[in-house]
């Protein structure tokens, strides 16, 4: 009788320490990605970002992933999907850690809605979307950008140009 009360205890030492050892691993990755203004959480191999002191953040931390939430498949920092309670919240994070990353001479980026638009620099086509927002025209190519974006352009003789040079 005493052999088997020694070995429950051991299998229960061993399971608090696995069981430790497994919240260290999670945790340590947890704050990797964060940035100024943002704090994040990796859930499922997804990563999930809330501003900073935010009722979203909140509850996540309380209760798990909302009902209500955006997705951007593969656009986040080493290809992960980024989730986000609000897709402004997606938008900011993501022009925040790859916005002008993805700029290359001749051209600046913007990331709208979980896509990059691209523009050539000095355009009027910039110049129109940074006083108005999208134009009504324009030209899209669903996952061929970085990290699997969506690409949009107002032109697609730009689109065609950014990914032809971006790719190289």
């Amino acid at each position: 009788m005493m052999n088997k009360s020694k070995l429950l205890i051991a299998m229960l030492l061993g399971a608090s320490l696995v069981a430790c050892a497994s919240t260290a691993t999670e945790t340590s990755t947890v704050g990797k990605y964060d940035i100024d203004g943002f704090k994040t959480q990796i859930e499922d191999g997804r990563l999930w970002v809330f501003e900073d002191g935010s009722e979203e953040l909140a509850f996540f931390e309380a209760h798990g992933e909302p009902a209500k939430q955006f997705t951007n498949i593969g656009a986040g920092p080493e290809g992960m999907t980024v989730k986000a309670a609000s897709q402004e919240s997606l938008d900011k994070y993501l022009a925040a850690t790859s916005g002008a990353e993805f700029d290359i001479k001749g051209f600046k980026t913007k990331v709208e809605d979980g896509r990059l638009w691209v523009f050539e620099d000095g355009s009027e086509e910039l110049a129109f979307f940074e006083k108005h927002g999208e134009p009504a025209k324009q030209f899209t190519n669903i996952g061929a950008g970085p990290n699997g974006m969506t690409v949009k352009a107002a032109s697609q003789e730009t689109l065609d140009k950014y990914l032809s040079t971006f790719k190289k």
